[in-house]
């Protein structure tokens, strides 16, 4: 695992769209995340639609990802998902992860639909070093230098 994200560059010296998965990078005009895929519009504008669980990295206008370990209740350790890059700080990187799904307990009256919900993990060296919870929030937005609001 890549300790840096890759930024691709087109000979001409412009950053572009792209998009790896199944071992190949697609270099495309725009990455747009949908629900269930990732849609990549393609020079001569057809639109190729990739499952999110196939994708190993993109990037779009700015916003990069990358498919990294992550905390999943009752899954194997090797659980990994598909994360936005936010902001590094030395040697530390911060990721967000986005997903749809229910959470709680019926039974317990805590349920609620399908909605989505946002985690977000702190990095080093390409392995998970915390998971920002309630509790620490504070402490990680201050280390990367993130307004608290």
């Amino acid at each position: 695992m890549p300790n840096a994200i890759t930024l691709y560059i087109r000979p001409e010296g412009e950053a572009t769209s792209y998009a790896t998965f199944n071992g190949n990078t697609y270099f495309c005009q725009k990455v747009k995340p949908g629900l269930f895929n990732m849609n990549l519009t393609m020079g001569d504008v057809t639109i190729l639609k990739v499952p999110f669980k196939k994708v190993d990295a993109y990037s779009n206008i700015g916003h990069f990802g990358e498919r990294l370990p992550v905390i999943c209740e009752a899954t194997p350790a090797t659980c990994r998902a598909l994360m936005e890059y936010v902001t590094s700080r030395g040697g530390f990187r911060l990721h967000k992860r986005c997903k749809y799904g229910e959470c709680g307990r019926l039974w317990r009256n805590t349920y609620k639909k399908a909605h989505l919900q946002v985690e977000y993990y702190v990095f080093k060296n390409g392995i998970i070093y915390l998971q920002v919870t309630n509790k620490n929030v504070g402490s990680v937005l201050q280390f990367f230098h993130i307004p608290v609001i």
